[in-house]
């Protein structure tokens, strides 16, 4: 997909003018919307921390001068509402007031059902929720993806929960989803022409974390079952993240992806759209 805005040169001739892409965040999605962007023959400057740029605290109008779209990707984990809600809050005030500025589209990556009422026990959702609200109000030209939770999650899961030997895994079901479609998808509303839409992206198969964990090719510590005695546990347990069919499958599936990550080059970039996911997980005990 080549996206290019026209312009008539005063020579009669037209001449290919790539829209600028700025994306705020320079994490795993931050770098996979880059590629993304690219391929679609955008032109796409990575701003963070690393690169200096710190959104929380510096000049957003003058560090992203000159984009035609801001791609808001940053992220932190904590569990905590109140911190939460503080980063998601003021990163977003911060892209929003740029963005109005230059007259630039704002293009927020979010979580799939993150604003359902019984999951605002669970503080990064409740922040997340509270980022959607503010860009709402504040942006004049949004777009919103929400994707379900990506493929590397098992991993980063097995990592934030280890004690000693021993990781611990919530109880949860969910679509899980290659971040490279993610990507595609932030990349489509980043080059749409259309503002206001809201896109959600999901994998091909309903799967427990559990199941996902058991897949790994290595484990650093031994998984161990976690049953989350809060009503948003019991939410993601009974499927709250699970979005409808309404919602598209895109990608391989998690066996693809880990298959494709053991022998790169092998490409599995061939979109799956089932016309109803897979949902054979939903009658599994749930670990």
């Amino acid at each position: 997909m080549i996206v290019e805005i026209y312009t008539t040169a005063g020579s009669g001739h037209e001449e290919a003018i790539a829209v600028k892409v700025a994306v705020v965040g320079a994490g795993d999605s931050g770098k996979a919307i880059k590629r993304a962007l690219q391929e679609a023959g955008a032109q796409v400057t990575l701003h963070s921390r690393r690169t200096g740029f710190d959104v929380l605290r510096d000049d957003g109008t003058a560090a992203l001068s000159g984009a035609d779209v801001i791609v808001e990707a940053t992220g932190r984990f904590t569990t905590s509402k109140r911190v939460a809600t503080d980063f998601f809050t003021r990163s977003t005030r911060a892209v929003s007031a740029a963005a109005n500025a230059l007259g630039a589209r704002h293009v927020l990556l979010s979580i799939v059902n993150c604003d359902l009422p019984e999951v605002q026990g669970y503080g990064y959702f409740a922040g997340k929720c509270a980022q959607e609200r503010l860009a709402r109000e504040s942006s004049k030209r949004l777009s919103l993806v929400r994707s379900t939770q990506w493929f590397e999650f098992a991993e980063q899961n097995m990592e934030r929960m280890r004690y000693g030997p021993v990781s611990l895994v919530p109880s949860m079901r969910m679509r899980p989803v290659s971040l490279d479609s993610v990507a595609e998808t932030v990349a489509r509303a980043a080059l749409s022409e259309t503002d206001g839409q809201t896109y959600q992206v999901a994998g091909p198969e309903v799967m427990t974390l559990w199941e996902m964990t058991a897949q790994l090719p290595s484990l650093t510590a031994r998984p161990v079952p976690l049953v989350v005695p809060t009503g948003w546990g019991l939410a993601f347990r009974r499927g709250a993240l699970v979005p409808g069919d309404d919602v598209p499958a895109a990608g391989p599936t998690y066996a693809q992806w880990l298959q494709e990550r053991r022998h790169p080059g092998q490409s599995l970039k061939t979109k799956i759209i089932p016309t109803h996911p897979n949902t054979s997980s939903a009658h599994r005990t749930i670990y």
